[in-house]
């Protein structure tokens, strides 16, 4: 496999260890990375019941996984290729089969969450029980600046926050940026690792798991070995954003039934937070993403994270393979990855928000048509996504120019 465009996996006794391992592009997930996910949790799968932890990294000192490659899905799903269909497709599959891991082989996932953690990246690291954060952690869901909603799962993770749900209402709606006080307070991560000790705790696990050591034992073992490693160690509490204050102001604001009587009670709430938080809606949000992410976070609170990813689904192919007006992915990843120029045309504006009607939002939800290429995603919760069970992959149609 080519180095700067794959993963590297890695088996002990006991642990294993999958790094991501494109260093150059912050690990940013491409479709080939995508299928290389598969291929190691395939080995995974063909030692389930013996292997206990494992351990996802990435490659390089900058970033855990910064996201997908969006660029390039913008510019197929201009052109009319199947790249939109078969990334998501397949990314989610991984989201699944991580998300049920433990279940399904007895191994608990343990993510080194030490540099950048957004989009693609929160949804490798938060479907499964232990995610480390470090000084060096920045995680968000920044979809709403190019027009997409938080998918991979994070509808899931976030209507589900130890914060609460409309915590995660906010983050879903306004991307923020968490460091690693924020991301614990959050319950986005579980534990604080020094960077430094990183290393050492990889060791760690790996010298202490055995064959067959899973499940319940597995689960007690990765606890009392992250919290030897880190050793009482505490995040920063400099600039940090979850505060009580600004809570409350979220759970006032963001309880609210609809973005238009959020955006309400932010106006009359006055405080610097609220105002902060309206300047980043107007200024960079999606009103059409806020009015779909809003939905959405409702629907997935009450679902399993099978249908969740379906749901998710459906809304990445209606965002992703229809042009304006119908969808602001195109202009989102103009103004922010193409031309950087920042200044999102999203139409309908927030001032035309009454434009984007309940009507126009549930068409985002609905089933895909008969002839999507790749067809809904399966519901059921126990979904076999390993290589002995899942579709042929087809080749992938691009069409743009590369």
């Amino acid at each position: 496999m080519p180095t700067e465009t794959s993963t590297r996996f890695s088996s002990g006794y006991g642990v294993c260890e999958i790094t991501l391992n494109r260093p150059s592009k912050l690990n940013a997930l491409n479709l080939n990375m995508i299928r290389c996910l598969h291929g190691a949790l395939d080995q995974l799968d063909a030692k389930a019941g013996k292997v206990g932890c494992l351990i996802m990294s990435g490659a390089g000192s900058k970033a855990f996984c910064a996201g997908g490659d969006v660029q390039m899905i913008r510019e197929e799903g201009l052109a009319g290729g199947s790249l939109p269909a078969d990334f998501f497709y397949e990314e989610y599959g991984v989201m699944f089969r991580l998300a049920t891991l433990l279940e399904r082989t007895g191994c608990c996932q343990v993510s080194l969450c030490d540099g950048i953690t957004m989009g693609g990246g929160v949804g490798l690291s938060t479907h499964g029980p232990f995610r480390i954060v470090t000084e060096k952690t920045r995680f968000a869901m920044p979809e709403m600046a190019i027009g997409l909603f938080p998918d991979v799962g994070a509808t899931y993770l976030l209507s589900r926050l130890k914060a609460g749900g409309n915590v995660g209402r906010f983050m879903a709606m306004t991307g923020t940026t968490l460091a690693a006080w924020d991301a614990l307070r959050a319950g986005v991560g579980t534990h604080f690792v020094p960077s430094s000790r990183i290393p050492k705790l990889r060791v760690a696990l790996g010298s202490r798991f055995k064959a067959k050591l899973i499940g319940e034992d597995a689960l007690r073992l990765c606890e009392d070995t992250i919290r030897e490693v880190a050793a009482s160690a505490e995040p920063s509490g400099a600039d940090c954003l979850l505060i009580d204050e600004n809570i409350e102001v979220i759970e006032r604001c963001f309880s609210a039934p609809s973005v238009e009587e959020i955006i309400a009670r932010l106006k009359t709430d006055g405080s610097d937070f609220a105002v902060v938080t309206l300047q980043k809606m107007f200024q960079s949000c999606s009103p059409t993403s806020c009015k779909v992410a809003l939905r959405a976070m409702h629907e997935a609170a009450q679902m399993s994270i099978g249908p969740v990813l379906q749901m998710e689904y459906r809304l990445s192919q209606r965002f992703t393979t229809r042009p304006q007006p119908l969808s602001d992915f195109f202009e989102g990843i103009r103004a922010v990855l193409v031309e950087k120029d920042r200044r999102q045309n999203w139409k309908p504006s927030w001032d035309a928000l009454d434009e984007i009607t309940d009507e126009k939002v549930a068409f985002f939800f609905s089933p895909l048509e008969p002839e999507h290429t790749r067809g809904e995603l399966p519901v059921n919760d126990l979904w076999d996504f390993s290589e002995s069970r899942r579709a042929p992959f087809p080749e992938v149609q691009l069409k743009a120019k590369l």
